[in-house]
């Protein structure tokens, strides 16, 4: 079972969205995982994969007019094998478009995506989107789960695995301590912020998951999936996934980003999964 998990920087222009179609095409995924969707890119998408079953966290809005500036974007889940919506939708984060959860139904494999609001143009609003996700998967522990996305988090990664999330700030001396960004402290402490991004991006295993990539690849090998001006790589976008799981490679694929597709670099990851037993009539 091969799955990918791309942020696709909300582009609308015909050539780039032919190109993203393109590029995942030719990498012959089971699941495609998108986020940073738009309206335009909703149908596009549906069009260009209407040979697979595709469903988007749009489908689910009923007021359409709500999806502008900040909750513009959506997610869109794309399967080989025939999915459905997961009744139960997350209602425990403010932005409800930005998790969209589906059930593989042949498998009974649940995939959950979704693009955690940015604290720079959000505050206090990611914060509560963290802890809603920890809230809403605590509660479907007993089930095999996947979980994509654009998590926006950790701002950094030591190779001895120490995590630093954004409610952090590290000195001069390398040292980290608990900091907010002056512009929500009247919003949300510090310590509250540091624990929401930990719920997940640390503390994944209290859900029963597992980071694809650090348990292929260990902590020594760095990588980022978006990158500032200067240069920093960020690994702001993560592929969790039911312990009992079977990882055979997971990777980030850096070309479609270097070719301007997204500013993102998609991750990727292939699994070893069991046999699906034959329906007996």
């Amino acid at each position: 079972m091969k799955i990918i998990s791309w942020n696709l920087n909300a582009r609308t222009n015909q050539k780039t969205l032919e190109g993203q179609s393109s590029f995942l095409r030719l990498g012959g995924y089971d699941v495609i995982t998108l986020q940073e969707v738009t309206l335009n890119s909703d149908s596009f998408f549906k069009e260009s994969f209407k040979d697979m079953y595709v469903l988007s966290s749009f489908d689910l809005v009923k007021e359409k007019s709500i999806l502008a500036k900040n909750r513009k974007y959506g997610q869109i889940v794309i399967s080989k094998e025939p999915i459905k919506f997961i009744s139960d939708q997350c209602k425990e984060i403010p932005f409800q478009e930005r998790l969209l959860s589906v059930l593989i139904e042949t498998n009974g494999y649940e995939i959950h995506t979704t693009h955690v609001p940015p604290g720079s143009s959000n505050g206090v609003i990611k914060v509560e989107h963290f802890e809603g996700l920890f809230s809403y998967l605590s509660k479907r522990k007993n089930a095999t789960k996947i979980l994509t996305g654009d998590f926006n988090s950790p701002k950094m990664e030591l190779d001895t695995g120490e995590v630093i999330t954004w409610g952090q700030k590290v000195s001069t001396s390398r040292e980290p301590r608990i900091s907010v960004n002056p512009k929500w402290k009247h919003q949300c402490t510090g310590e509250r912020w540091d624990s929401a991004e930990r719920n997940i991006i640390e503390n994944h295993i209290q859900l029963g998951l597992k980071d694809a990539f650090r348990t292929k690849n260990g902590y020594e090998k760095s990588s980022g999936s978006w990158f500032t001006n200067k240069g920093q790589g960020r690994r702001y976008d993560h592929i969790f996934l039911s312990e009992d799981l079977f990882i055979k490679s997971a990777f980030y694929e850096h070309e479609p980003r270097n070719q301007k597709l997204s500013d993102h670099s998609p991750i990727i990851v292939d699994l070893k999964t069991p046999p699906v037993e034959p329906t007996q009539p």
